[in-house]
Order: C-alpha cells, then structure tokens, then sequence
C-alpha cells in the first residue's frame, strides 16, 4: 500500500468518513474465526498432552533407544498416533479456512477482534515479539472502545 493510501485512509477515519462497522446480519468473520479459533485451541491442548505422553515415555520406557516394534507394543504409542493424526486434520482445515480469512470481511467490532484474535494466535511472542505486542495492543484497543466485545 503506498504512502498516500494509507495517508487516506487516515483521513477518512480521522474525519469519520470510514463505513461503520454496526450492521444486523450475522458477522461471517465472527463464526470463521471463532472455528478457527475452537480448533487452534484444540492444537495447543492436544500438543501440550503428546508432549506429556512423550516425556513419560522418555524418561520410563526409555523411547528412543526402543525399536519401532518395542514402541509399537506400549499402549501409549497408539496414543500418540491418535494425537498426531488429530493434530494433522486440525492443522489441515485450519490452513483452509486461514486462507479464505482475509476474503472475509468484518462487519462488526466483535468481527474485527476476531480477526484479530487469529492474527495474534498466528504471530508468536517468541518469533516476531514487537508484532506480537502490537497486535495485541490493537486488540485490546478494539475492545476497550467497543463495550460489547469485552469478552
């Protein structure tokens, strides 16, 4: 975007000239994120219980020096199989829908803190920190400033 459109788009907020974002039909972009949102939550707690599992395994079956026959006899590695395969269909439809996010429009607070809420979820603290933080600050921004999104 170049410096003038943006400049514009400035402006046109600044004087209030921007389209409202106060309709009556359903937001589409509360209902994508707020899946994408479910699912990405199911990841982390599913991540955090493979990386438990992992760890015993490690420390009382001694994992990695077991042969692919040896794991395969611990009932914990059929767990682990079902874990991994959630985690690759979850990531999968999150990939698809992530890509059809930026097509949806918001067109409501909640929507845009939505938006938002999934961008903040894609950037990291420990990768991209000054990103991080900055979405995170327009988030709350956003919802300081809209009382019914103070979830």
């Amino acid at each position: 975007m170049s410096s003038t459109s943006s400049r514009q788009i400035i402006e046109r907020h600044a004087s209030g000239q921007l389209p409202s974002l106060e309709k009556t039909e359903p937001d589409k972009a509360v209902s994508t994120c707020s899946e994408w949102l479910a699912r990405h939550d199911e990841q982390e707690v599913l991540a955090k219980h493979w990386q438990r599992l992992e760890s015993y395994l490690i420390r009382e079956h001694h994992w990695f020096q077991l042969s692919r026959r040896e794991r395969a006899a611990l009932p914990e590695a059929t767990q682990l199989d079902a874990i991994s395969n959630r985690l690759d269909k979850l990531y999968k439809l999150n990939q698809r829908l992530l890509n059809t996010l930026p097509e949806v429009a918001a067109s409501s607070p909640h929507g845009l803190a939505c938006k938002l809420s999934v961008a903040l979820a894609l950037v990291h603290p420990e990768e991209n920190k000054e990103a991080h933080r900055l979405i995170q600050s327009v988030l709350l921004d956003v919802k300081a400033n809209t009382p019914s999104v103070s979830e």
